[in-house]
């Protein structure tokens, strides 16, 4: 009866500790663990999503069998023993990027952004897997529906795969993330100029594009175009009836590209904001000389200096 009984007892004992997290972490410690035991440790993605530091974690993705920890990937690539869960595949390396790349496009976020941490990111390459294949994983974070994701992806491909970038280049530069869209277009004006320009063009010219991806194309083309390349369009712009846009035309204006031809389509814009800008930099004693006013306390006619001379001579007294 005490022999029959006695698996039952240990399965008792065994259920108890599984419920208790400090139990389950010695058992995690255990140096003999078993395959079986680990899978059934794999039931609570409470301990493996922690923040607190556990070494044990990796003893049960290395211990447990594939189809478990196959089954847990997810959020086991989200938390602190996702190095054990690549280790463990680092001598499968086709195996490992596809896994990887499902995570890095997937809808977890956590394991999108931490899949790419650890195997795109990190300069050292520690997993061995080779520019193709990081890049490989880099082109499926940018499918991910994460902006986070899409943009570390991005960023990574933009310095080491600008090529993969340009194929993309149509996609990304109208994707909801802006941060997607700066990488795009830096990448764009670097290794195809031209078509990046045209392309710059054909959406400010699209009042049907959305407004959050025109704003970008307006700032892309500020950044990377010349003053010369630009009369047209910012006169054009500080004008247009949306104030952000008119705006973002008058900051490009301001900041980088003075020219009094735009200063004085800015003067007769719809918007407050723009004119004062515009008033500023044409101002005939304190304005911009380059975007038609003059240096600061500058007269600007030799009656002005003779009248500025004239202030400062002291009132001869009787």
């Amino acid at each position: 009866m005490t022999a029959d009984r006695a698996p039952h007892h240990d399965e008792e004992t065994l259920v108890a500790q599984l419920a208790d997290p400090s139990a389950r972490r010695r058992l995690r410690s255990l140096p003999g663990l078993d395959p079986a035991l680990a899978e059934r440790l794999l039931d609570y993605p409470e301990d493996f999503l922690t923040r607190q530091r556990d070494l044990s974690l990796a003893n049960v993705v290395r211990i447990a069998p594939w189809s478990a920890v196959q089954a847990a990937a997810t959020w086991l690539a989200a938390g602190q023993a996702a190095p054990a869960l690549w280790q463990r595949l680092q001598a499968e390396p086709d195996t490992l990027v596809t896994l990887a790349q499902e995570l890095a496009a997937g809808s977890d976020a956590a394991a999108a952004e931490n899949t790419l941490q650890l195997l795109v990111l990190d300069p050292l390459d520690p997993f061995a897997l080779g520019a193709d294949r990081r890049a490989a994983i880099a082109e499926a974070g940018l499918r991910s529906p994460h902006a986070q994701a899409r943009g570390l992806a991005a960023e990574y491909l933009s310095e080491s795969h600008p090529a993969r970038v340009l194929v993309l280049f149509d996609r990304l530069v109208v994707d909801s993330d802006q941060r997607l869209r700066a990488v795009a277009w830096r990448v764009a004006f670097a290794h195809a100029r031209l078509a990046a320009r045209e392309r710059a063009f054909a959406l400010l010219g699209d009042e049907r594009a959305p407004l959050d991806v025109r704003r970008s194309a307006l700032l892309a083309a500020g950044e990377y175009l010349p003053t010369d390349a630009l009369v047209d369009l910012l006169s054009w712009f500080v004008a247009h009836p949306d104030p952000d846009l008119a705006g973002d035309a008058a900051t490009l204006l301001h900041d980088m590209h003075r020219n009094p031809l735009i200063a004085e389509a800015a003067l007769r814009s719809p918007h407050e904001h723009v004119r004062e800008t515009a008033e500023r930099l044409l101002d005939p004693l304190r304005g911009s000389p380059a975007a038609g006013g003059n240096r600061p306390g500058s007269p600007l006619s030799t009656a002005e200096i003779f009248e500025d001379l004239v202030r400062r001579i002291p009132e001869r007294k009787p």
